[in-house]
């Protein structure tokens, strides 16, 4: 049934509106609606509409990238380019950017929010991340990759 567009219309609904946390539930619900999509292809699908795995006190589960995220992926705007590091400090983080990039960044940050980030206060290239307790670093780690790929590998250990 349908293309590509409209297989990633009712992905894009599904997510929306399901609380899905693998491939198998998103696939069951596809073909349930008529879309028998193979394994690699919904891989291929989730990865293009940049989708990411999001966490609550429930577990894992998928999510759609701000409205904002969409328009700048479709521009050709790489975020990850803007950012230079990620350090934490306990309940804190920093992002360093390229000069004149951290309102952008933190601006997509705060549209997004997530469970894992109360609030950001951004400089012109710092941006201060207040991290809500109870959310590892590596769990911060993996959603900021999900919005900024290769963001993980810009990580300072200590």
């Amino acid at each position: 049934m349908g293309g590509k567009q409209d297989r990633q219309r009712m992905l894009r609904q599904l997510v929306r509106d399901h609380t899905i946390s693998n491939q198998e539930e998103l696939s069951a619900l596809m073909k349930q609606r008529g879309f028998n999509v193979a394994q690699a292809t919904l891989s291929r699908d989730i990865r293009e509409m940049r989708i990411y795995k999001a966490h609550d006190e429930a577990g894992y589960f998928y999510r759609l990238p701000s409205p904002d995220a969409e328009i700048r992926q479709t521009t050709g705007l790489r975020q990850v380019d803007s950012i230079i590091s990620l350090e934490f400090s306990g309940s804190l983080a920093v992002i360093r950017t390229r000069p004149g990039h951290a309102n952008m960044i933190a601006s997509i940050l705060d549209g997004m929010k997530s469970k894992e980030i109360m609030g950001t206060l951004a400089g012109d290239d710092t941006i201060l991340l207040v991290l809500r307790e109870g959310h590892p670093h590596s769990e911060i780690e993996q959603f900021l990759d999900g919005i900024f790929p290769g963001v993980k590998d810009k990580c300072i250990s200590k």
